[in-house]
């Protein structure tokens, strides 16, 4: 009987997060306006603005949590003087309406994806293409830590570094968001994994995974790996330089922070290269991945979407263990 009242009180507790964030999600629709984030001058803040309609072979998310990268902050920094855009890429939540011509999706559906016109928002749209289903054993607020990053590390190692079982792999930046990933994509495929971080950050990459640890800040990684047969760098242009003599002649050396001397990647005997854009299309595998136990996000983390601001002052630090999430609406589960 305890069993079933149990059984009860979860239930009508999930029923009831679902009916909070269906009659938000009505009122809004009701209005025709939303809250969002918007990026003017540099500097992003909350503002009610329209509800945009999904055209066709898109799909319109209510979304539950967004999380910050800094290409978010970044490309705030570049924008025209004047111009008003939505922050934000990665999503997770809801399928709240669907375009023409969509059929994969329907609304009700938990999903996690790329926003490209802005993920900072109760409602984005994405294409139906840059959408995957959420996580089952993640949480929205986790989910929401996976696109940008994941899918950068995972064109990085899998698509462009062709990472295979038993290669040795040097991920620079390796407790940040997409060396984390990383690591862990890594793992996956059998690679032994150095990775290079703070000290405080040595535990939390072993549990993901790596199989070793070095701290920057105290020692030259040049002094310590050589032969490798596959360098991620995340950190910074210089760790580009400084990597190519760690590359074993005819491995790789992939960045995310700007393109490795060519000339000496040739004298090296090394590729050396990036990884194109981001578009949600590797979703699916990694979404594989975090089912089948395989990969995680870390949360260091969590704002209030009227906190975006204070979120962009945290991620800029560039010490961030894993993720910072903006939490929109409640947590459905």
């Amino acid at each position: 009987m305890m069993l079933g009242k149990k059984v009860s009180v979860v239930t009508a507790s999930v029923s009831a997060t679902v009916l909070a964030i269906c009659s938000a999600q009505a009122l809004a629709a009701a209005s025709g306006m939303m809250k969002a984030g918007v990026v003017s001058e540099g500097t992003v803040k909350l503002e009610s603005i329209a509800i945009p309609e999904p055209a066709a072979g898109q799909v319109r998310i209510r979304v539950i949590a967004a999380s910050v990268n800094p290409v978010d902050w970044k490309l705030a920094g570049r924008a025209a003087p004047g111009s008003k855009t939505i922050a934000g890429r990665d999503v997770a939540g809801l399928i709240d309406k669907v375009g023409e011509g969509v059929t994969k999706w329907k609304p009700g559906d938990a999903v996690v994806g790329l926003a490209p016109t802005g993920g900072y928002a109760e409602f984005a749209i994405a294409s139906a293409d840059a959408v995957a289903a959420k996580p089952t054993k993640m949480s929205f607020d986790e989910a929401s830590g996976i696109p940008v990053v994941a899918e950068t590390a995972y064109r990085a190692l899998i698509t462009v570094g062709d990472v295979q079982k038993g290669q040795r792999v040097l991920i620079h930046g390796a407790a940040g968001g997409v060396g984390s990933s990383a690591v862990q994509i890594a793992k996956a495929k059998g690679a032994y994994v150095i990775g290079t971080a703070s000290a405080r950050n040595h535990d939390f990459l072993k549990s993901l995974g790596a199989d070793e640890t070095i701290d920057y800040t105290t020692t030259r990684f040049e002094d310590k790996v050589k032969s490798v047969d596959l360098v991620l760098n995340t950190a910074n242009a210089e760790t580009n330089t400084r990597s190519v003599a760690v590359v074993k002649k005819g491995g790789k050396l992939v960045s995310v922070v700007g393109a490795p001397p060519a000339d000496a990647c040739a004298a090296a005997g090394i590729t050396c290269g990036g990884i194109g854009s981001v578009n949600g299309q590797m979703l699916p595998a990694i979404v594989e991945l975090a089912n089948a136990g395989k990969f995680r996000v870390n949360i260091e983390q969590k704002l209030p979407l009227a906190d975006a601001a204070k979120a962009w002052e945290l991620n800029r630090t560039g010490h961030t263990r894993g993720k910072i999430v903006l939490e929109v609406a409640p947590e459905a589960t």
